[in-house]
């Protein structure tokens, strides 16, 4: 969770958690050991060192990539029959056997319309020769998402894993699968940069180091990376309406009394496992102040992670108190997803 403003952290979390005050001075030799056979991995940082691919959380920055590009405008509209014929593997979109019709850039984000963004990608790998050419493609690609700091570590002094922008593939690699592969972290950091319109931060754990004696000897605090000036305003409003479209059509924001934007993210990494629940977004919409990235390691659907940030809305923003959310009861998440993305 990111204040937009000023790129702080306000929380950086991993569950399952453990009592570290069993690990400082002497170590629990029996607990330490338990957490290493946990199968559910507690010492494992999967804010920072989880990577999966980001699903369609990363179809922002294919909308940038098209829209500074100019392959795409803000109202030219892409038809969704359902089905990307223009490559030899033909793609299908995730609402295959049905299509969304025609859409803008707007309205691709809100139905997480992999056609659109397929033919994103393949117009970004024509651009400069009228060709398609998988290395000019993800060229685009590539420099897009390093615009928002997806190829590089946050800067959070615990250990993180490095990103990896896609390498092949610009067609699929424009819906957030081929082999982007980011932590958390990394996701949080872009989609910060996007509720304030192109500030990408080096992020900072520390407030300040002091000496034995309380005086303080060096402060820290978060820094502008790099700005993101490839969009004007016109775009940059194309990119929000389509994400709080998104929230408008989620289930679990019904009469939510926070205006929040996001975008959902449901990424396969094995035929035999669930997919992995992602949601990114911000609040509130028309005055963002904190942006938030989660993703449950295979938790079937990005309904599940949007319902968890919203948890986390509602209690940031008064709308309910811990007692009220934190209420012990497990739900059932229903059963696994075969598409890739929503």
């Amino acid at each position: 969770i990111t204040d937009v403003k000023t790129g702080q952290l306000k929380a950086l979390v991993s569950y399952p958690g453990y009592d570290n005050n069993k690990l400082a001075n002497t170590v629990d030799a029996d607990y330490y050991q338990s957490l290493r056979e946990d199968k559910s991995n507690p010492l494992w940082n999967y804010a920072t060192q989880e990577q999966t691919a980001p699903g369609s959380t990363f179809k922002m920055v294919s909308s940038t990539a098209g829209l500074a590009e100019g392959v795409i405008d803000t109202s030219s509209k892409i038809n969704c029959t359902g089905i990307f014929t223009e490559i030899s593997n033909q793609p299908k979109c995730w609402i295959y056997p049905g299509a969304h019709g025609m859409d803008n850039v707007s309205e691709a984000l809100r139905d997480s319309c992999n056609v659109f963004f397929y033919t994103t990608g393949f117009r970004l790998a024509s651009k400069d020769t009228g060709s398609y050419d998988d290395e000019n493609g993800m060229k685009y690609i590539q420099k897009y998402a390093s615009i928002y700091g997806l190829d590089q570590k946050s800067g959070v002094e615990i250990v993180e894993k490095t990103p990896s922008i896609a390498t092949q593939y610009p067609v699929m690699a424009a819906i957030g699968q081929s082999n982007n592969n980011y932590a958390t972290i990394q996701l949080g950091r872009y989609v910060s940069a996007i509720a304030n319109d192109g500030n990408v931060y080096e992020y900072t754990l520390l407030s300040k180091v002091c000496n034995s004696d309380g005086n303080t000897l060096e402060t820290y605090e978060p820094k502008v990376r790099n700005t993101v000036d490839v969009l004007d305003t016109t775009q940059w409003n194309a990119i929000h309406t389509g994400m709080r479209m998104v929230v408008e059509k989620l289930s679990t924001f019904n009469d939510f009394p926070i205006e929040v934007a996001g975008k959902t993210g449901t990424a396969q990494q094995s035929p035999n496992r669930p997919n992995h629940a992602l949601f990114v977004g911000y609040a509130p919409y028309s005055d963002p102040e904190i942006s938030i990235a989660t993703r449950i390691a295979f938790g079937y659907t990005s309904h599940n992670a949007a319902e968890y940030a919203k948890n986390v809305f509602s209690y940031y923003f008064g709308v309910q108190d811990a007692e009220e959310l934190l209420n012990g009861q497990a739900e059932n998440v229903g059963e696994s997803s075969n598409s890739f993305n929503d």
